[in-house]
């Protein structure tokens, strides 16, 4: 082989190369993982970094097994962690995520919660010395080739509750448009229409694990995905609302679960995805949430919490109540004996009328 020819098959050779790292570099990844019932999405972004959002519920299984997933992508640092809101279902794993990688940053929505679980996790972040922030509404972050833009919450975080507290962002990549959602409800759906009018996105995480009390009509109609993905697990409450599968269809979004599809990940280069899922399901509406809805108040009278036998750790499974309200539960209890009515636990200080409008069908007195 003559010395011309070498010359020219190192030069082809060089730009295939070049080409085949340019073409990965170009992709941008979104990993929707599977954690049961809770939130955890990895972004790979197309320059280079990583972005986790939420992670996961607080059991030791969850976390191990979104650490895993994370290293079985190579997952070395995680520039930037997108903690929500603070209910347990989405910042859990958080801690043992924290101890397993390098952090860059974290942003989180603010809203402070009483549960020995965000206590933990803003412990771990002083600890750790991890840089801490809180964006608002409007703010903009260009993240190597992508743009990110927050569109909830404003400053007055004081009027939300937690899920209506959810940090939403855009983020931007080419010509593509990705919504993440976290845990928001019709009240702020119809705020955010009001304020973009012209909201599109190719691909939606659908709010609050497909719950009825979000995905307003409307919202689904402007929006006009075409992906929509629910992350959902095994759950008590519901979760995802046959009505809400139907509105994203009805719009011609593809609805993929993370209960039926395991993780979902969608590839994208700005113009043009892809999506790979563990588990093909032939029918999205077809597992046992739905099917067994006509037998779903038997199935909950069974699971409700005993507010006369629960635990302080079990009580503090209920929204707004962290270990010193459980604990005011139990002595409340112990002096008064066994609560006879629900709204009887309105007589311990700390709960008021919209904790217990939150919960009131998830306890039992018997």
């Amino acid at each position: 082989m003559n010395k011309k020819k070498i010359i020219f098959l190192i030069l082809i050779a060089a730009i295939l190369i070049f080409f085949s790292f340019n073409t990965t570099a170009q992709n941008l990844k979104i990993h929707f993982i599977d954690v049961g019932q809770g939130d955890s999405i990895l972004i790979e972004e197309a320059g280079g970094k990583n972005i986790l959002v939420d992670g996961g519920d607080r059991a030791d299984e969850i976390a191990a097994g979104i650490i895993n997933y994370l290293k079985d992508q190579n997952i070395k640092k995680l520039d930037y962690i997108i903690s929500t809101h603070p209910h347990a279902d989405h910042i859990g794993g958080l801690v043992d995520i924290i101890n397993n990688f390098e952090i860059g940053q974290i942003w989180d929505s603010g809203k402070i919660h009483s549960s020995m679980t965000y206590e933990n996790y803003l412990i771990k972040i002083d600890q750790e010395n991890i840089a801490f922030d809180t964006p608002r509404q409007g703010d903009k972050f260009r993240i190597g080739k992508s743009e990110i833009i927050f569109l909830h919450p404003d400053q007055k975080l004081d009027n939300y509750d937690l899920n209506n507290s959810s940090l939403v962002f855009v983020l931007k990549y080419g010509q593509q448009n990705f919504l993440f959602t976290g845990d928001i409800e019709k009240e702020v759906e119809t705020e955010l229409l009001a304020e973009n009018p012209n909201l599109k996105a190719d691909i939606i995480k659908v709010p609050h694990h497909g719950s009825d009390t979000s995905s307003l009509a409307s919202w689904v109609k402007v929006l006009k995905p075409k992906i929509a993905v629910i992350q959902v697990g095994e759950n008590h409450y519901g979760h995802p609302a046959a009505t809400v599968i139907k509105l994203y269809q009805n719009q011609g979004a593809q609805v993929y679960r993370n209960d039926l599809n395991g993780n979902v990940v969608i590839t994208a280069d700005g113009k043009n995805y892809t999506v790979k899922i563990d588990k093909i399901a032939n029918n999205i509406m077809s597992d046992k949430n739905i099917s067994q809805k006509q037998n779903y108040s038997k199935k909950v009278k069974k699971e409700l919490i005993n507010i006369n036998a629960a635990d302080a750790s079990t009580l503090d499974i209920l929204w707004g109540i962290g270990p010193a309200t459980a604990n005011k539960i139990i002595e409340y209890r112990s002096e008064n004996g066994p609560f006879e009515k629900l709204e009887e636990i309105k007589n311990v200080d700390g709960i008021d009328d919209g904790k217990f409008d939150h919960w009131h069908d998830k306890i039992t007195v018997e």
